[in-house]
């Protein structure tokens, strides 16, 4: 099992970026989550096979909303966490 932390910035948020990462997951043997960060950037945490976690990334980069813009993908090896299921988490909140 293969688990990483992605960061998507640009134009990620409010273009309806997390139901676009479902959708891909839906068609990929992943789990894990997808959030709006604070900051502005899409944070996805994703495990499964090598080969799948590394497809559906490639899938989420190359497939954005349309109204979406990546500049700029982090990508980081996690443990393994024994994720099910993918779903989306709230929004990280904005400190004032």
């Amino acid at each position: 099992m293969k688990r990483e932390l992605a960061v998507l910035r640009g134009l990620v948020q409010g273009v309806y970026f997390r139901q676009t990462v479902l959708e891909i997951a839906s068609r990929h043997d992943v789990a894990g989550t997808v959030r709006n960060m604070a900051d502005g950037s899409v944070q996805i945490d994703v495990e499964g096979e090598e080969g799948t976690v590394d497809a559906f990334l490639d899938d989420v980069i190359a497939h954005p909303p349309p109204a979406a813009r990546v500049d700029c993908v982090t990508r980081e090896q996690q443990p393994p966490a024994g994720l099910h299921g993918f779903r989306p988490l709230h929004s990280e909140r904005r400190s004032l």
